[in-house]
């Protein structure tokens, strides 16, 4: 097995390979059919021509040496050809060279010296044909080899002459810079390729090396703007080979490597770098910050000082969807940039602005600026040398209040990769914010339970009420009020009483002398004797309450000795009022008995059936009190109708039946003058009403009607339909509840006919 070297296997398919069967087949087939070793081929021919002319001119002339010439002339194609195609095409053309021009013997008479050396200079053009194919071959796999590396690696290489001002180049030097192919390269051709911002600092570089006494070797880093205006980042190494007589670089050689990768790796680091150190200084401005505004001014002289943003700001947002307004700021320009910014704001040209943005959506919004961006804000910032813009939302309790924007001279500074950690940039200074709200909401509540605790004291100390606190059956706070009140000199006689004042001695156990400080949950009024003999009244109210010493009772106290006493002289005066109201109801009852007795009977069993029917509606005493006045007095307007109509049989006439109808309003204008602490005048006004209208002499309905008045309108139809009558005998309780049933609802309350009907058929009512 044949052993190839690297060189071979890595052109093993080209001419430059190795020469095998196959590699050597594959190479005529692609230089058989090229046209330009057919355009070679042409050379041959006119040789082919030429030495036919010359044995023909041998004939008839003394030219034996042409036809050697023009077989050496074969050469040319030759080399032509292994420049070209290798050592298959110079073989090919000198063999077929070789064979055409051999040929020429069938045409024209040669001699035997003349034969043989036309074949030596043949065999001799073969031979070379094979030695120039095989170096060609060998030098054109080594400058394929050396620009696939060169190209590959993205590196050039240069040879530049100072005398002259040119420089001789790889093919693909120019490619680095963004160029198409050029010549000459002279040095204001690179100068004007390289960034303006790094021109001075390459120009002097190459100076310094290629001045007398300086290095014979540099490198330096550099930036090129191509002519689509990105930029782009070569290394570059040279070495100054010549110099002349006075020390100066004539010659120089060297390389450019594209490091526009590594650079931006390098510059990702650095910002991911200030921008992880930019969060360490955030997360220590969240610890040692005192307020909101101490907080940012941490943070923006932070990212500043670090490098993460060449200028940073911060606005709050007093309205939402307005722009912000700066509160603090870091950085170059900073100031300039801010007032610019008040001047274009006019309002709905501001929704796009990074930090208004960043508000609405809540998001954090990461820009490119640009001097023709369609933002006007965009353009300003672009002016100042800003090339990215990083805005991020901070929020308390859930709602963006500021926004932090970060501007760097960097395009893509705030690339999206950096997003997680602008994350958690704003989470921490919304934790910040938060916390900040916390402490505010807690100092505003220490600060009102103080005022509170004033307040109360004050109150506790000035009010005209008694106020004290027990606590394990001892007097623990009181105001001067309350031991007043409770007969001692002054608040310390009070609370430095020992028990025997306190408490009072029976049958050697300690008996409270004031039990109803003690007693909480209750409200009650106390009697005790002072000192001088005189009776105090006292309304003592108290309370247990949790507090941190244990269970308490809080209490009040009040002297109302004057209430007391106003009561007894009020409570007789409403006994005497009774007793006369009660009297004017024995008088109209007694009036009623004499005229007509069984209107008198009939008004006192109606009363009955009415305060029955009250109390089981869950009607109080007092106004079950009230009804039964009421069911009393009725009809006591019957009193001016003559009492022949009240006790004649038979059906009343039209006119009869009117006059009767009047006794309602009758009785309401005989009592309504009365002071009736109940409402006696409605009820004898409203008793014959009905709930559908259909009564007198109002018509009214409903609600109208009020409650005492229906009450007495079913107690009255009742009594009177179950009882005999001067014109007719009893139909009978049944009937009675009958009537009030069929009409529940209609004519009749339904709550009281449901109420009455039920104490009737248990045996309540009339039973």
């Amino acid at each position: 097995m044949r052993l190839r070297s690297t060189f071979d296997d890595q052109f093993d398919e080209g001419p430059g390979g190795s020469y095998s069967v196959e590699g050597l087949t594959r190479s005529a087939r692609t230089t058989l059919f090229n046209r330009r070793f057919w355009r070679i081929q042409w050379i041959v021919v006119v040789l082919l021509i030429t030495h036919i002319l010359f044995d023909y001119l041998d004939d008839h002339s003394n030219l034996h040496i042409a036809g050697f010439i023009v077989n050496a002339l074969l050469i040319v194609p030759v080399i032509l050809a292994s420049t070209e195609f290798g050592v298959v095409g110079s073989l090919a053309t000198a063999i077929g060279g070789s064979a055409v021009l051999l040929a020429s013997l069938l045409l024209q008479h040669h001699d035997v010296h003349e034969s043989t050396g036309e074949w030596t200079i043949l065999v001799v053009v073969v031979l070379t044909a094979l030695l120039v194919g095989w170096r060609d071959d060998r030098s054109r796999s080594q400058r394929e080899l050396f620009d696939l590396a060169t190209r590959s690696g993205e590196v050039a290489v240069w040879e530049y002459d100072a005398k002259r001002d040119t420089m001789r180049r790889s093919a693909n030097h120019d490619e680095l810079y963004g160029l198409p192919w050029q010549r000459p390269w002279r040095v204001e051709t690179f100068i004007s390729a390289t960034h303006p911002d790094d021109r001075a600092y390459a120009g002097t570089t190459v100076e310094r090396a290629l001045a007398p006494g300086g290095p014979d070797e540099y490198n330096y880093d550099f930036r090129v703007v191509w002519p689509d205006s990105t930029i782009h980042w070569l290394w570059v190494q040279g070495k100054v080979v010549m110099r002349d007589e006075l020390g100066r670089g004539t010659l120089v050689r060297g390389i450019d490597m594209v490091i526009t990768r590594r650079k931006e790796f390098e510059l990702a680091n650095r910002r991911l770098g200030m921008l992880y150190a930019a969060l360490s200084e955030c997360n220590q401005a969240v610890v040692y910050a005192h307020d909101e505004m101490d907080l940012f001014e941490r943070i923006v002289n932070a990212t500043v000082q670090v490098g993460a943003a060449s200028m940073a700001w911060v606005g709050v947002f007093d309205v939402p969807g307005q722009p912000a307004r700066p509160v603090t700021s870091a950085g170059a320009e900073a100031a300039v940039f801010l007032a610019e910014r008040r001047v274009i704001h006019t309002g709905d040209n501001t929704t796009a602005w990074p930090a208004t943005e960043a508000a609405t959506t809540g998001e954090i919004v990461l820009r490119d600026l640009a001097a023709d961006d369609v933002d006007e804000l965009s353009r300003v910032a672009a002016a100042h040398g800003w090339r990215s813009v990083a805005a991020l939302p901070v929020s308390r309790r859930g709602s963006v209040v500021a926004t932090v924007s970060l501007y760097s001279t960097e395009t893509n500074a705030f690339a999206e990769d950096l997003r997680p950690l602008f994350t958690e940039m704003v989470k921490d200074l919304s934790f910040s914010l938060d916390l900040f709200e916390d402490r505010r909401l807690h100092s505003a509540a220490e600060e009102k339970l103080r005022v509170s605790e004033e307040h109360f004291r004050g109150v506790f100390e000035q009010s005209v009420i008694g106020i004290y606190a027990t606590r394990n059956c001892r007097i623990d706070q009181a105001n001067a009020r309350a031991a007043s009140l409770l007969g001692f000199d002054s608040v310390a006689t009070m609370l430095g009483a020992d028990e025997k004042v306190i408490f009072k001695s029976d049958d050697d156990e300690l008996v409270p002398k004031y039990p109803f400080l003690l007693d909480s949950e209750h409200e009650r009024v106390v009697s005790i004797q002072r000192a001088n003999g005189t009776v105090a009244h006292l309304w003592v109210s108290s309370t247990s309450i949790r507090a941190r010493g244990g269970e308490t009772q809080l209490g009040v106290i009040d002297d109302v000795t004057a209430l007391v006493e106003r009561d007894i002289i009020t409570s007789t005066h409403l006994s005497e009022i009774e007793a006369l109201l009660g009297a004017t109801v024995a008088m109209a009852t007694s009036i009623s008995e004499q005229r007509d007795p069984y209107t008198a009977g009939h008004q006192s069993r109606v009363a009955e059936i009415a305060a029955s029917i009250g109390e089981a509606m869950g009607l109080d005493a007092e106004r079950i009190k009230g009804l039964r006045v009421a069911g009393q007095l009725h009809d006591i307007g019957k009193i001016t109708i003559p009492a022949e109509i009240l006790t004649r049989p038979g059906r009343l006439n039209d006119m009869e039946r009117r006059l009767i109808q009047l006794h309602p309003q009758t009785g309401y204008d005989i009592v309504r003058d009365i002071p009736f602490p109940w409402p006696v005048a409605l009820v004898a006004l409203q008793h014959h009403e009905r709930m559908d209208g259909s009564g007198y002499p109002k018509g009214l309905t409903g609600s109208e009607i009020i409650l005492d008045a229906r009450i007495v309108a079913v107690a009255d139809v009742v009594e009177a339909m179950s009882s005999h009558r001067p014109y007719r005998a009893s139909l009978g309780l049944e009937t009675a509840l009958s009537e009030i049933e069929e009409g529940a609802g209609s004519r009749y309350d339904a709550d009281v006919v449901a109420v009455c009907v039920r104490l009737t058929r248990s045996g309540q009512l009339l039973g």
